[in-house]
Formats: C-alpha cells, sequence, structure tokens
C-alpha cells in the first residue's frame, strides 16, 4: 500500500471517528435536560427591543452537573412570565412594569417564584409585566421604559439596579448586540442583532447548548487565558474608570427617569451587598466601587418627585440576622426563591402603603 493511501485512509478513518463521537454525544446530551436557547429575536431599527422568541417552554440548567434544572415559559411579548400581556387598549387593570436584567428575567427560578410573579398575585389590583434580558444595563433599562410606556401606558414603573448595570451602559465597555448604550448626549445607540444562519443551525444543537450555555466554556476560556495577577495600580485605575462611567451612567438614567415621574410613578431596587452581610458586616463594603455608586444614585435621586429608592441591603440584612437564610444559591449569586419571597414582600408593603420617599429602612 502507498503512503497516499495510507494518510488518505487515515483521514478517511480520523474523519469517521470524529463524526461518530459528534453523533454519539448529540445522542447522549439530547437525552440530558441540556438548556434550551432562548433564541433572542432579531434588534434592529424597525424592531428595537430585545425579547426571546414567543410562546414557548424552554429547559435552563444552572451549573454544568444538572443539580439545577428549570422549566421557563416565555409569553407572547417574548419575556419569561407566566402572564401574557396585553396592550393598553385591551387593559382591564393598571399596569406595574418591572423592568431589569438576569434577575427579572430569573431563570433560576420558577417563573411563578420570581418576586414580580409573587407581585402579580399579591396585588389584585394590578397586572403585573416584567421585561428583564440577561446583560442589560441602565441605558437599556431606559429603551425598556420606553418600550413599556408605549404598549402599555404602566401607572408604575419598577427598576431592579445591579451592581454591574453602571460602566456596561456605554458601548466602549460592552457594546453586546441587541442591546441599546448611552452616547455623548442622555439618547440612546442601538447595537442591532441578527442571528446568523451558523448561530440558527448550532442552537439546534444539545451538546454545542452544553458547552455554551451550561458550561460555559467561552468565559473559562477566557479565564484560562487572563493574567489575574493585576497590579494594584491597574487595578485602581480601573476602578476608578468604572467610577467615573457609573457616574456618567447615572446622570443619563436619572435625566431619562423624569420624563417617567411626569405621568407615572417610579421605584428603584437596589441590590443588597450580600456578601459583606454574610461576613458579618453591617453597612455595605465602601472599598466596592459598585457600593459608592449606589449611595450616589440615592443622593442624586432624592429630589425627583414620583421616584422612590428602595435600598434592599438593610432589608436583607435584617432578615439575615433574624432567620440565617441565604438569599442566592451557594453556585449561584443570583437570588433563590426566598430571596425573591423577600424583595416581593418588600415591595408589596411598599405599593400598598402608597407612600413615595426615599426608604433607608
Amino acid at each position: 500500500m502507498s503512503w497516499t493511501k495510507k494518510i488518505v485512509g487515515g483521514f478517511t478513518y480520523l474523519a469517521f471517528l470524529s463524526i461518530s463521537v459528534a453523533i454519539l454525544l448529540e445522542v447522549i446530551f439530547r437525552i440530558l435536560p441540556t438548556s434550551d436557547s432562548t433564541k433572542s429575536k432579531k434588534v434592529n431599527i424597525d424592531y428595537p427591543i430585545i425579547r426571546f422568541e414567543e410562546n414557548r417552554d424552554i429547559t435552563k440548567q444552572i451549573g454544568f452537573n444538572f443539580k439545577h434544572i428549570n422549566v421557563k415559559h416565555i409569553n407572547n411579548y417574548g419575556y419569561a412570565s407566566d402572564k401574557d400581556f396585553k396592550k393598553k387598549e385591551l387593559q382591564t387593570k393598571p399596569i406595574i412594569a418591572v423592568i431589569g436584567d438576569s434577575y427579572v428575567e430569573a431563570m433560576q427560578v420558577k417563573n411563578k417564584d420570581a418576586f414580580h410573579a409573587i407581585l402579580d398575585k399579591g396585588l389584585l389590583s394590578h397586572d403585573v409585566y416584567p421585561i428583564g434580558i440577561s446583560g442589560s444595563p441602565l441605558s437599556q433599562y431606559i429603551a425598556f421604559s420606553r418600550y413599556a410606556a408605549e404598549q402599555f401606558s404602566p401607572e408604575l414603573y419598577v427598576f431592579l439596579i445591579i451592581e454591574n448595570d453602571f460602566d456596561e451602559s456605554f458601548k466602549k465597555v460592552k457594546n453586546a448586540p441587541g442591546f441599546h448604550y448611552f452616547n455623548e448626549t442622555e439618547e440612546l445607540t442601538l447595537v442591532e442583532y441578527d442571528p446568523s444562519i451558523i448561530k440558527k443551525i448550532l442552537r439546534k444543537s444539545a451538546f454545542v447548548r452544553y458547552l455554551y450555555l451550561d458550561l460555559q466554556i467561552k468565559s473559562q476560556i477566557n479565564r484560562l487565558f487572563k493574567n489575574e495577577h493585576i497590579s494594584k495600580e491597574i487595578q485602581t485605575n480601573t476602578n476608578m474608570n468604572f467610577l467615573e462611567l457609573g457616574q456618567e451612567a447615572i446622570d443619563k438614567f436619572l435625566h431619562n427617569i423624569k420624563d417617567l415621574t411626569g405621568t407615572s410613578k417610579v421605584i428603584i431596587l437596589l441590590d443588597g451587598d450580600r456578601t459583606s452581610i454574610y461576613n458579618g458586616e453591617v453597612i455595605r463594603n465602601m472599598n466596592k466601587p459598585a457600593n459608592i455608586l449606589y449611595e450616589e444614585l440615592k443622593k442624586l435621586s432624592i429630589s425627583i418627585q414620583n421616584l422612590d429608592i428602595v435600598d434592599l441591603h438593610n432589608f436583607f440584612l435584617n432578615d439575615w440576622v433574624e432567620n440565617g437564610k441565604k438569599f442566592n444559591y451557594d453556585y449561584d449569586y443570583h437570588w433563590n426563591e426566598y430571596g425573591h419571597a423577600v424583595v416581593a414582600q418588600i415591595l408589596l408593603e411598599k405599593i400598598k402603603n402608597g407612600k413615595l420617599s426615599i426608604v433607608q429602612n
């Protein structure tokens, strides 16, 4: 047998083996409860708001070992909720729009256990519409609020702000497709999103979804090659840049919020510094730049009418002291069912009381 035939035969065998392994892996991961793609839809000037493919149930695995499996329903507007949304001309109750990122999307818990669903159940006088997509920053919250105003005319807007929502409001920091970012003025710039044919095909592969969604191989590779030995000087400069961009994002965010407060009420929820609480600290750790921005946002919001800021930190702290139950999973920092229930009760009492003032607890 000539060397040419041997080489061709070797490559043929390797190709056969690779295809066989790929088919076997695909079969195995189709049997396992691998996460489904949320199937984000096209986002452009004609369809400017990011959302998922509507009216479907999806499986979401939290982690990589199939110990935390959840099934989420995506409603008629493409958001994670068991409640279908109605346009303003079809509504029978006033609307509360809950706007945020992955904490509102709440893939970690069943739809009925998310804080906005508990709020909806406890407020028979209103319908609560959650509009949340993982990765959304403050700038996207403004885009969501304008969309909600156009579609639903909410009586109340509830914004949930997490520590990474500030600097990611600018394209130079994030620039993820499908989202809006602040430009030099208070206006928004959209980065359009159109999933390629290859991406649509890969979404259908259970093994690829496991690698990308569950194992998060892209993040793992980034961590592997990232230099973790960052000098104090570089870290200080990074924190300063975070604070500068965060301050600018707060200014632009609140400037836009004022447009809402002329006709509607607004509540802004600030996530608590849960790590500090678990470590036995009483106040937010002010060595964390995000906590500085939380305080700045509270200070700048005091003069805005019809705006109420609810800082969850002390609520979490008091509950932790009394009950000693964590508000998030040990393997995932998003709120667990208990955390959502605590936040829902805080909001429920706040809304039923009907008072609008800065809440420090």
